[in-house]
């Protein structure tokens, strides 16, 4: 009897001592209340501005590593040309993150790899490169996030000038 109840009260203390160590590594997870608050003000910051030409986001993992293929991005496809001016960048909470930002026009397509951002400096604008040639679609990828999250690009237009 002695030999059966001697291995469980070795086992007992080694599987508390590997449940707390689990519990430990667990990534913390959003705050979805704070999430939606954050959503709603963003929302609200660009539902009335008419150079707004689309919205792209996503949640995010933490230290999802960068896409390798384009076409696994969050992306617009504009029926129609558009000119773009810029894109802005916003990520949810005090964390940092990059991303990848893929343009594509009729003379080809080019990406934009940013360095990390502060989701807590939010947005940040990122310009594109080059004029504000006719621009098919915009694909976004947010990566290396130091912990869960999610991420938002506003794709602003060309104001013609003269205006």
């Amino acid at each position: 009897m002695r030999s059966i109840v001697r291995p469980v009260a070795v086992a007992l203390p080694v599987l508390a001592a590997v449940l707390l160590l689990t519990g430990c590594s667990a990534e913390p997870t959003v705050d979805q209340g704070a999430l939606r608050t954050w959503q709603k003000q963003q929302d609200a910051a660009v539902e009335r501005d008419d150079a707004v030409l689309g919205v792209l986001t996503a949640a995010i993992d933490a230290e999802q590593g960068e896409p390798s293929r384009p076409g696994s991005d969050i992306s617009l496809h504009f029926p129609a040309s558009q000119r773009v001016d810029h894109v802005e960048f916003s990520c949810f909470g005090n964390g940092s993150m990059r991303a990848v930002v893929r343009v594509t026009s009729a003379s080809g397509s080019r990406a934009v790899t940013t360095d990390p951002m502060s989701c807590r400096d939010s947005p940040h604008r990122i310009a594109l490169g080059g004029s504000t040639a006719a621009v098919d679609g915009i694909g976004c990828s947010g990566f290396d996030s130091d912990r869960a999250s999610e991420w938002r690009l506003v794709i602003v237009g060309a104001t013609p000038s003269g205006d």
